[in-house]
């Protein structure tokens, strides 16, 4: 895979991840709990078909059973409570933070973060542009949810980066990791699904709430995942995690085409702010990967002895060896 077809990837990955702000919407009569749960058990289920083959690859269990529950299961319990304790509008942006803090602790001891800090400060500027309004509630319960909000962010920043370390390490499990991660969590999502039945009963409008469910777990998670991990082992961990603020901007354009309205001037400046650091972030990751690529040493060529005029060339010393 080229670093464009990578960059392109991560795109659709962003995309696909995305449509998480407005597919719940689509099915408003259903928990949101269920929704979230749903959707894992059915990442789990359309993984099940590479089974065998993940079985017979040598992957670490326990890291991906980790990656399923802070990239996946935990994380999105995490953001689903804070949105209700807090709102929206404080989760969301704490936790579109996380392209700033993958930056940050991915590029300690490298020397790269000075280089990197307009491409953070726009997009930092631009998720709080987006999301941060007047008139926010600072009460104990909001207070509460932005604390759930930075324990998501610390999960979904230690999953990016951990993963993109696995598969620096293990390039040979690539094909199954998503997979993997899938079977994972679904297992674990299922018995929460599960209980949420039980509990609660079917939702109204149920078919609804099942074709989100699916589109969810297929696109979001499944189609999502399986890009991210074809395309971050050929790009730099800075630049994958300067690449995830393309999650909040594509459900800002995603949100804008189902609601049918246009964003207010501050939410369309956040708008282009943030795919403005990104796309400064892109270029300065080029420039210093064109600097990284050493140029290659012409070989001297030996000096061919003169030959006296009338001369002959003098016999080879022998060596002793036929």
């Amino acid at each position: 895979m080229t670093r464009n077809v990578a960059l392109l990837a991560m795109v659709v990955a962003g995309a696909a991840w995305g449509a998480v702000f407005v597919a719940p919407g689509l099915a408003p009569l259903a928990p949101a709990l269920l929704l979230a749960t749903g959707r894992f058990v059915a990442f789990g289920a359309v993984s099940l078909p590479q089974v065998r083959r993940v079985l017979r690859a040598d992957v670490p269990w326990g890291r991906v059973i980790a990656h399923a529950l802070t990239g996946s299961v935990l994380y999105y319990a995490l953001v689903a409570v804070s949105v209700r304790l807090a709102g929206p509008t404080v989760a969301v942006a704490t936790i579109g933070l996380v392209p700033v803090v993958m930056a940050l602790v991915s590029a300690r001891g490298t020397g790269r973060v000075a280089g990197l800090v307009p491409a953070l400060v726009l997009v930092a500027l631009g998720q709080v542009l987006l999301h941060v309004g007047p008139g926010q509630d600072w009460s104990l319960e909001a207070l509460v949810g932005l604390a759930l909000a930075v324990l998501a962010l610390i999960s979904w920043s230690w999953y990016g980066l951990d993963s993109h370390k696995l598969l620096h390490d293990r390039p040979d499990i690539a094909p199954v990791l998503a997979a993997a991660q899938g079977l994972a969590a679904g297992a674990l999502a299922l018995p929460a699904a599960a209980a949420l039945l039980l509990v609660d009963g079917v939702p109204a409008q149920p078919l609804r709430a099942l074709v989100v469910v699916l589109f969810l777990g297929l696109v979001s998670s499944w189609l999502a995942v399986r890009l991210w991990h074809a395309a971050a082992g050929h790009l730099s961990p800075v630049l994958v995690s300067q690449l995830m603020a393309l999650e909040t901007a594509w459900g800002f354009v995603f949100a804008a085409i189902v609601e049918g309205g246009v964003p207010g001037p501050l939410q369309l400046a956040g708008e282009i702010t943030l795919v403005g650091g990104v796309v400064l972030a892109v270029l300065v990751d080029a420039r210093r990967s064109r600097r990284a690529v050493p140029v290659p040493e012409v070989p001297e060529v030996p000096e061919v002895p003169e030959i006296p005029d009338g001369g002959s060339v003098p016999e080879p010393v022998s060596t002793g060896r036929s």
